[in-house]
């Protein structure tokens, strides 16, 4: 089978089936961040070093194909990967970047919830199983089989393709993209030091049903990061005589202060289009109306799913979540210091700075507030010409869709590469059963891709990466 309009023929039952054990060999490395937090993370392997050798990988597949690849580190172990693919031209049109991350959140003791090994990379009736199989390791494959394939064509190329597999996404990419965006800006460049034109990257492209529609996201935009640590400090003392210098008691109140404040729902263009295209217009008018009864009715009825329905909600509005407190040692000493951290996430209306001071003035004063990692939100044009080919490309393998711009609630490290000017899109193209628990598995148990989910994406982001680099007409 070959794909449609406008691109070479490839084999892609074949290369399907490469890209399968490219990412069963992916899962099995057990890139776990942070990397020396021990075996009790990696349900009993040694993570250090997994995203070096990770990288390692990828650049041998790459290195396989005649391509030029090279792991570089930031730190011993904390690998990247980064190969080219050039230009056949003489004045080339800046790159296109397939990006993409290496590391994965850890298992910790909650792999004996999974029903499967989690770092075993099993095949088992149609469908890959393990940590990475959604976030990201599948589109890590992808990527690599579309330049495998791009690699094995004749024609001319208008521009470079970038390869980017980094380390450090789960983390903020202090150690991944973020560092190699600020050191070596060549590699996301063109020989003129012109930055790519676009990037390719995780969480959009994939379907989800709702009534009798099916949608594709297309991520072109994301929310902003505030991850905020409060710090709570009193006198110390044995259990048996409270007093109320306690800095447990004084970090609850802050944290159930911070976890009660309301964030009114706003409703903005892109999320707009998107509750449209989902059939969601009820959804769309309360928020806009600033009417939580209505939206949490119009919600309940129109999303059975309960995880999109948390989603949409979080697109609706900044949120404020506490998710670590750690106050205390023994049980009869009273406390003398403990501290919490609140995973704030922006739209990108919002002032970032003014939020933060707000919520200083919630937490209270007997806690010290401070943004420990501040990331704007980004929002690219959703009428950009590779978004366009997304359209079409899915169109033409799924001509029942309906492809449509979202934004998405996490960050990625399409931040990063925001730094240098550089259009970085959501497209992990992936036709999944309507009764799929998708985004309950980014980080979730049981983490798992079906075949027919890649035999499907496969073909689309070649035609989308190879349309854009060769300037076909779509």
């Amino acid at each position: 089978m070959s794909t449609e309009a406008g691109t070479a023929r490839v084999e892609w039952q074949g290369a399907t089936e490469e890209v399968v054990e490219h990412l069963r060999s992916l899962i099995r490395i057990p890139s776990v961040n942070p990397p020396d937090g021990g075996g009790a993370l990696a349900a009993g392997r040694d993570p250090r070093g997994g995203e070096t050798a990770a990288a390692r990988y990828c650049a041998e597949v790459l290195a396989g194909a005649g391509l030029e690849a090279e792991v570089l580190e930031s730190e011993p172990g904390r690998g990247s990967c980064f190969a080219r693919l050039p230009a056949t031209v003489r004045n080339p049109e800046p790159p296109l970047i397939l990006l993409s991350h290496l590391d994965v959140v850890p298992v910790e003791v909650e792999a004996d919830a999974w029903s499967r090994d989690p770092f075993g990379g099993e095949l088992v009736d149609g469908v890959v199983w393990g940590r990475g199989a959604v976030d990201m390791k599948d589109m890590v494959a992808m990527e690599l089989g579309v330049m495998l394939a791009l690699a094995r064509e004749d024609g001319e190329r208008q521009r470079d393709v970038i390869f980017a597999a980094v380390a450090d996404e789960e983390a903020g990419g202090l150690f991944g993209a973020r560092h190699w965006v600020e050191q070596r800006p060549d590699l996301f460049s063109g020989s003129d030091g012109r930055p790519a034109a676009a990037g390719l990257n995780e969480v959009g492209g994939y379907s989800m049903t709702v009534g009798s529609r099916r949608v594709y996201a297309i991520q072109v935009a994301e929310k902003g990061i505030i991850w905020t640590r409060l710090t709570a400090t009193g006198t110390t003392g044995h259990g048996s005589m409270p007093h109320p210098d306690n800095a447990a008691i004084k970090l609850a109140a802050a944290v159930a202060r911070l976890a009660d404040e309301p964030h009114p729902p706003r409703l903005t263009p892109v999320v707009d289009g998107f509750l449209e295209a989902l059939g969601l217009s009820g959804v769309a008018d309360a928020a806009a109306e600033g009417d939580e009864d209505r939206l949490r009715d119009e919600l309940e009825r129109g999303t059975p799913d309960p995880v999109l329905r948390r989603s949409l909600n979080a697109m609706l509005r900044d949120t404020v979540t506490p998710t670590v407190i750690r106050v205390g040692q023994k049980m009869n000493v009273i406390p003398g210091f403990g501290q919490a951290e609140i995973d704030v996430r922006t739209l990108p209306d919002t002032d970032q700075q003014a939020l933060l001071d707000h919520l200083t003035e919630v937490a209270g004063d007997d806690v010290r507030v401070e943004a420990v990692l501040t990331m704007p939100a980004i929002a690219w044009p959703a009428d950009a010409e590779i978004v366009r080919r997304m359209e079409a490309a899915l169109r033409r393998a799924d001509p029942h869709c309906e492809p449509a711009p979202m934004m998405i609630t996490p960050g990625t490290d399409a931040k990063a590469l925001a730094l240098l000017g550089i259009p970085t899109y959501g497209f992990a193209p992936l036709r999944l059963d309507a009764d799929a628990p998708f985004l309950s598995l980014f980080h979730g148990h049981d983490e798992r891709v079906p075949v027919s989910a890649l035999a499907f994406g496969l073909p689309v982001l070649h035609e989308v990466v190879r349309g854009f680099v060769t300037a076909d007409r779509d």
